[in-house]
């Protein structure tokens, strides 16, 4: 029997790299396209160098089954790349080649700040690269908070180890809901396997505050810190006035506005669909 085979866009990100581990696991046929090559190169796994703003080698294609996109460009408000029109052309190329080539599946690593009420420019980005993948036929996943080794988590912890005050916007009071890497990788492969379709979050289903979670990282990283509760307008004042002369500061507008739309999402029904129990944030910084 011939093995499925997976195109996995990002392969060398946080969770680009875990998907490809778990597959490759698996003993799928994983097809990874990497903006640089990894130094080490896991066995049965076929690199491609990728780039979405450059024609994407159409080889992967001829022979794969399914194509899970995770590559995203950050803007850069001081960037001279358009990087929102990066993002929108590579992913049309994508998902143009899937259909030339008939692959079974697709599926989209989007996020729960991918609301028609989006204010910052990662929320609002997400949200149009959404509309490429159709409800009949793609997966959109749009994953709370991702903890594990990387990511955003991991800068929030590096940020944590070198800093003894952490401010709390308005108190640290929005709400919160995380997803363990493991489960949102096992959510991907279930969606795969039951060929779900349509948009979906995963997340916990209960959701705490920033400053609960902040309290629980610092236990976790042993870590005595003090919080410091910082109105969003003061915040919003000083990093506007910052940016003037390019100086960079631990949090950006783009921060400042995903915290200010954050909303706590009912996922209780999709996580039934995928057939999901997920960890909490307790257990799942536990296993970190």
């Amino acid at each position: 029997m011939e093995k499925p085979t997976v195109i996995i866009t990002g392969a060398n990100g946080f969770i680009g790299s875990s998907l490809v581990k778990h597959f490759q696991e698996k003993n799928w046929q994983v097809l990874a396209l990497v903006h640089s090559m990894p130094s080490l190169k896991l066995p049965n796994v076929e690199y491609y160098q990728y780039d979405l703003a450059s024609l994407v080698d159409e080889t992967p294609f001829t022979k794969a089954n399914y194509l899970i996109h995770c590559a995203y460009i950050k803007y850069d408000v001081n960037s001279k790349v358009n990087t929102n029109q990066i993002n929108i052309d590579g992913t049309k190329q994508l998902i143009s080649l899937s259909r030339k080539y008939r692959l079974k599946f697709n599926i989209f690593l989007s996020s729960m700040s991918a609301q028609v009420e989006a204010e910052s420019n990662y929320g609002k980005q997400k949200f149009a690269l959404e509309k490429f993948f159709t409800q009949e036929n793609d997966l959109v996943i749009r994953p709370g908070l991702v903890l594990g080794s990387g990511g955003l988590f991991g800068q929030m912890s590096s940020f944590i180890r070198k800093n003894p005050f952490i401010p709390l916007i308005d108190g640290g009071k929005q709400p919160l809901q995380t997803i363990f890497i493991d489960d949102l990788v096992l959510a991907i492969d279930r969606g795969i396997e039951k060929q779900i379709s349509g948009n979906y979050t995963i997340a916990e289903p209960t959701a705490i505050s920033y400053q609960e979670f902040y309290k629980a990282l610092c236990e976790k990283l042993g870590v005595e810190a003090k919080f410091i509760s910082v109105p969003y307008f003061l915040v919003d004042l000083g990093v506007t006035f910052f940016s003037l002369f390019k100086i960079k500061l631990p949090i950006t507008k783009e921060n400042l506005l995903g915290l200010k739309n954050l909303k706590y999402i009912d996922v209780k029904k999709d996580l039934n669909i995928f057939g999901l129990s997920v960890r909490n944030y307790k257990e799942s910084l536990k296993n970190i």
